[in-house]
């Protein structure tokens, strides 16, 4: 097999996955297929999962949803350009609104953490935390006033962002995070922690996910059921 001929594969580091949410990969049929006929997740052992198995499992799993970002507006062909009649006919052109791909995991779940081998900082402790990757979303603007750090970030710059956020167990009022925090390595990577001690999942048997940034939406909704990882629910 010469080296042109080769098939791709993709890299195992972390960074690699959560690019996947920018829409750099597309999924063939081969990876479209039932995820719950081989939960490898539970026979293998973390070692041994293979680039593959870590990409479906950290974008299309229980624990992994890949969405597409809705406009709030609506989505659809916007005009662009130069409209009227020319020539007896119309010359009005149209473009497609941006689409964002973007991937919601439930970043503090043990199969998630052992597959990007991820690290979640000290203020997520002790939260049930929502990771969404590859919607824009704003970066928390420097505080002229802390000249000590040359500009420390805004503790309040995502208070508006917290407000639109939800994460609503069945049955029970939805719940915004408490914390919000920018992934340092990936910046299209946002966490969200939410206090355990507000979801109540005991008896629950959906969980549903939303994010509104004022321009884009995303959500998705997480079977709790299915989120069973070496026979215990893993959130």
């Amino acid at each position: 097999m010469t080296e042109a001929s080769k098939p791709f594969q993709p890299r195992p580091a972390r960074r690699a996955f959560l690019s996947l949410a920018a829409g750099t990969f597309c999924f063939g049929p081969a990876e479209l297929r039932a995820w719950s006929d081989k939960r490898f997740w539970d026979t293998a052992d973390p070692a041994s999962w293979t680039p593959e198995q870590v990409q479906e499992l950290t974008t299309k799993s229980p624990w992994a949803k890949s969405v597409v970002a809705d406009l709030r507006n609506g989505v659809g062909a916007v005009p662009t350009g130069r409209g009227g009649r020319r020539g007896g006919g119309s010359s009005a052109s149209t473009t497609t609104v941006p689409r964002f791909p973007a991937i919601i995991r439930w970043a503090s779940a043990k199969p998630i953490q052992e597959a990007l081998k991820l690290h979640l900082p000290e203020s997520l402790a002790e939260h049930i935390v929502i990771s969404v990757t590859g919607v824009p979303i704003a970066a928390p603007e420097a505080d002229p006033s802390s000249a000590s750090s040359g500009g420390a970030a805004n503790s309040d710059s995502y208070d508006l962002l917290k407000q639109q956020t939800t994460l609503e167990a069945h049955h029970n009022e939805p719940v915004q995070p408490g914390v919000v925090h920018q992934d340092a390595d990936d910046t299209s990577t946002i966490y969200f922690g939410f206090l355990p001690s507000l979801i109540n999942v005991a008896d629950a048997k959906i969980a549903a996910f939303s994010m509104d940034t004022g321009m884009l939406i995303v959500k998705t909704k997480f079977n709790l059921s299915e989120m069973k990882y070496r026979g215990e629910l893993a959130i």
